[in-house]
């Protein structure tokens, strides 16, 4: 399978530096020009399937895409983002002090500790991974547009890597990830953003 990984544009949550996994946001002005910017991009791409999150910040460029190139769009609930729980919504600097304890409990084990009302990396991570694994052996080619924790637990599974090898992939927004998989082989072939 030959995937085309793509993390949506910027929105209010990502300018405003806030713990946005599920919760629904708009795109800022920047963001709508990333919107035209990255589209155009990507209905160059050829491929047989176009998978998405369910949330709107990745639905709406997926439809476009499946628009453009008369491709059909498949909505997936494992592709969302990582559930944050109790901290969505929030400033870092607003979780110290509304939630510190909860925050000290998961910086101590950032890859098992269950969020309150959201995920663990880890059940995060298996969530993604366990829909990938029902495709990755498939022929042709597919695109799959999502958010960047989900880009992230995609690479380093299709690359036969651990989970926080994640940190070493800046996946930017707007970001487009090429990656071959063959006969249980992942090869990275680009990673790079539509935006300018």
């Amino acid at each position: 399978m030959e995937f085309i990984l793509v993390r949506h544009v910027e929105t209010t949550g990502n300018y405003e530096n806030k713990f946005v996994g599920i919760t629904e946001v708009e795109y800022t002005e920047r963001g709508k020009e990333q919107f035209v910017q990255l589209t155009d991009a990507l209905k160059e791409y050829k491929v047989d399937q176009i998978y998405s999150s369910p949330i709107s910040r990745a639905l709406k460029i997926a439809k476009k895409v499946g628009e453009d190139t008369l491709t059909d769009v498949k909505v997936i609930s494992e592709l969302s983002e990582m559930n944050f729980g109790i901290f969505e919504g929030y400033h870092f600097q607003d979780i110290l002090k509304e939630y510190k304890e909860h925050w000290d409990d998961w910086q101590k084990d950032y890859l098992n500790y269950h969020i309150p009302k959201g995920d663990s990396l880890q059940s995060f991570h298996n969530k993604v991974i366990s829909f990938i694994d029902t495709i990755k052996e498939e022929e042709g080619s597919c695109m799959i547009v999502c958010h960047g924790g989900t880009v992230q637990s995609i690479m380093t599974h299709l690359l036969d890597l651990q989970v926080l090898d994640r940190w070493h992939f800046h996946v930017p927004l707007a970001g487009i990830v090429e990656i071959s998989y063959t006969e249980g082989y992942g090869m990275l072939k680009t990673l790079t953003s539509a935006a300018k």
